[in-house]
């Protein structure tokens, strides 16, 4: 035989070796605590872009159970949950999920385990053939060039069950990859996890992992940090003007108090964004009103108690500046207060095991903010008004008086507290220089 010819045999059968060698492709998160995540997809299924691909799941000692779910999130698409049955066996669960719960046992997801599969040295494998997993729950392609999955695991003893609905404790870490699945194209084989030829790539990008201990606790900084700047400091730090109306009332209690509440709540606002980002919810209703709130407080309130501030230095009087910082301020104050309430709603949607007296203290303490916060208001206002027999006389002075009578100027630097636009001028004195 002629070289030309061999080697173009040659080319040929290695061409041909390679076409039937199943090409996989694999995961291992870095905080997976050695656990793997491979697939294959037959040429048959990638040519006619439906029909079985094969998935093996493994990992080491000291997982209680792990899964492999389709889409970025774990409501788009099949998952599959893996835990011990006995000493040797494995249990494959195949689940959906309507919500972020414990998803359920979905029977109409047609796959099952393969030779291979078990328990070998406290390792699990699991190898699955699915014979209806190329499309996710909208109707979209699970296969292609960036092809998305998540994945979730819990630490712990074995769990030995066979129950495929069995309980399942949230797991400790939770994440998301997306994988290229033309390199996993290759080979038609009925189990191409045990052939002895195949090509291995690890080609994963866009990583996310995520500790839902962590999580957690960034979920009780969060709602502890904006509940109590929202429900008690910012209120009861206004209620300071009509409690202690003195002149220094303003730049020396009410303004310091205001900044760190202020401070607070852009400290657990920025706990709160990164907690959306973990759950890629950061464009939810919850976050949305969250923006508005704490935006107001940290930039439109300050600035127009400053200029309020400034203004009465300079004229003694109020002005739009004060009364758009009293209401916008009472305005902020509430929603903050009311997205605390939608917040715990949201949490409990995704995580039920919140105890149900957490939101009905918060309504309670919240009720009880706002009538101690009226209540103060009310009384305020009838220390203002005149008595009976102040009011009386009212009329005899107006007569004999030639020129327009000043209101009197509250003991407060910023008048918020006046109901008269008009005061006595007092900027002769040193306190207001």
């Amino acid at each position: 035989m002629k070289l030309p010819n061999f080697l173009a045999a040659a080319v040929a059968a290695f061409g041909l070796v390679r076409s039937s060698c199943s090409q996989i492709v694999s995961h291992r998160p870095s905080e997976g605590a050695g656990v793997s995540y491979s697939i294959n997809v037959p040429q048959n299924t990638s040519l006619s872009g439906s029909g079985p691909i094969f998935l093996q799941l493994k990992a080491p000692p000291g997982i209680k159970w792990f899964a492999l779910g389709q889409g970025s999130q774990m409501t788009d698409g099949n998952m599959f949950i893996v835990y011990s049955a006995s000493m040797h066996n494995v249990t494959l669960s195949t689940r959906r999920a309507t919500a972020h719960v414990e998803p359920f046992f979905d029977p109409s997801i047609q796959a099952y385990l393969l030779e291979g599969s078990g328990v070998h040295d406290g390792v699990m494998t699991a190898n699955i053939r699915c014979d209806n997993c190329t499309t996710l729950a909208d109707g979209e392609s699970a296969l292609g060039i960036s092809s998305s999955w998540t994945w979730a695991l819990t630490r712990g003893s074995p769990l030995m069950s066979s129950n495929v609905s069995e309980k399942l404790y949230q797991h400790n870490w939770h994440g998301s990859f997306s994988l290229n699945l033309t390199q996993a194209v290759g080979g038609n084989n009925t189990n191409p996890f045990i052939v002895p030829m195949r090509s291995l790539f690890e080609s994963y990008t866009h990583q996310r992992q995520v500790s839902d201990t962590l999580l957690h606790k960034k979920r009780i900084a969060h709602g502890v940090m904006t509940s109590v700047a929202f429900v008690l400091l910012f209120p009861n730090f206004a209620l300071l003007l009509y409690i202690v109306p003195s002149r220094r009332t303003v730049p020396w209690v009410h303004a310091p108090l205001q900044l760190f509440a202020v401070l607070l709540a852009l400290a657990g606002f920025g706990v709160g964004v990164s907690v959306s980002k973990d759950l890629q919810e950061i464009g939810g209703y919850h976050p949305v009103i969250g923006y508005v709130a704490v935006g107001g407080v940290v930039l439109i309130q300050p600035i127009l108690g400053i200029m309020q501030h400034l203004h009465f230095r300079k004229t003694g009087t109020s002005s739009l500046y004060g009364v758009s910082h009293r209401y916008l301020g009472r305005f902020f104050a509430a929603l903050g207060v009311i997205n605390g309430g939608i917040g715990f709603h949201y949490a409990t949607a995704k995580n039920p095991d919140i105890p149900q007296a957490s939101p009905l203290a918060y309504g309670i303490i919240c009720g009880s903010m706002f009538l101690i916060y009226v209540s103060v208001i009310l009384w305020r206002k009838s220390r203002m008004q005149p008595k009976p027999s102040e009011r009386n006389w009212l009329p005899f002075f107006r007569h004999r008086q030639d020129q327009p009578t000043l209101g009197k100027l509250e003991n407060s630097s910023d008048n918020t507290l006046c109901e008269s636009d008009e005061v006595e001028a007092s900027r002769g004195k040193p306190w207001l220089s």
